[in-house]
């Protein structure tokens, strides 16, 4: 059947939505529907080659401020509404009257223009999450450094154990947890009275304050708030202690070759490697099982934590 003279052709208004909504499976896309391949085509390839520029550069720069961070997504969320917008207001009035007759603007091609779009961009988001990745904080067994429901951004590229850094490790079920490196593959590590012990030599610790912790299990108890500086630790952290717990005291173990001594901030409601993995704790980690570091947290409710750098 002949198609009407262009002067009869007059779409209706849902069609013409929907032609301008298939800039939003991909910008660009509704003109290439309309049989402007070119303009679309560019704006389509542009696009692509967008979210492939962010996971790549998010792959290869080394892991900057959560402000820095941000900033550069904005940008490139930015560009990309820019160009969904231009798409839009370039296709709403070609879509009246305008219609595309070559073969890669009718529905089949538009339906792999579409395919296309979302492999490139799972591909794209699957390097971006070996860069990046975001967790949120399911047990207590790190405060205070993190509370319970905070979300984080983590690097995933970090394989390194270095003494007092944190790090997110995969226990034998798969499940990714998050605790502190406390003693590293050579060092002999004991615990007494609550206090680590590495290669012999005590970590100093001073009490800062008080807390609550606890669960439904076991109500609110009185904690005391540890400032503690672990032997080969750049800095300090801060962790939380009750008395009288039966993991407050390890017998010396050494820590074999290419494995990590992991300890929760929270003590006593920690399931690290004081705990066997038949316990489900995590027991002495293997270096090959850490996939990880949080970096920043990313969310909490008390808003001032927003932003604060979280590896350490």
């Amino acid at each position: 059947m002949t198609p009407p003279p262009e002067s009869l052709f007059d779409r209706s208004l849902p069609a013409r939505i929907g032609i301008a909504a298939l800039n939003l499976l991909l910008p660009g896309l509704g003109l290439v529907r309309l049989g402007a391949g070119l303009e679309g085509g560019l704006i389509a390839a542009g696009t692509l080659a967008l979210m492939w520029l962010m996971a790549v550069l998010a792959f290869v720069l080394p892991a900057g401020s959560f402000v820095m961070g941000g900033l550069i997504l904005a940008w490139f969320l930015l560009v990309y509404l820019v160009a969904l917008l231009f798409s839009v207001v370039r296709t709403w009035p070609k879509s009246r009257r305008e219609r595309g007759q070559e073969w890669w603007s009718r529905w089949y091609a538009i339906i792999l223009w579409w395919l296309l779009s979302a492999v490139c961009s799972a591909g794209s988001s699957a390097v971006q999450e070996r860069a990046y990745r975001g967790f949120y904080v399911a047990a207590e067994s790190m405060r205070p450094t993190f509370e319970k429901n905070e979300k984080i951004v983590a690097d995933m590229r970090w394989r390194t154990s270095i003494v007092g850094n944190i790090v997110l490790v995969r226990d034998r079920d798969g499940t990714i947890r998050i605790y502190r490196v406390a003693a590293i593959g050579g060092q002999t590590f004991a615990m007494r009275g609550g206090v680590p012990i590495i290669d012999g030599k005590a970590a100093s610790e001073s009490q800062i304050g008080e807390t609550v912790v606890g669960d439904a299990m076991t109500g609110e108890l009185a904690g005391r708030l540890m400032r503690e500086h672990l032997p080969g630790e750049t800095g300090s952290h801060d962790v939380i202690q009750l008395s009288g717990y039966p993991q407050d005291d390890v017998a010396p173990v050494r820590i074999p070759a290419d494995s990590v001594y992991l300890l929760g901030d929270n003590r006593d409601f920690a399931a690290d490697s004081r705990i066997s993995p038949e316990d489900n704790g995590v027991g002495i980690a293997s270096v090959s099982t850490i996939v990880g570091r949080p970096l920043h947290i990313a969310w909490s409710k008390d808003h001032s934590r927003i932003g604060r750098r979280a590896d350490h």
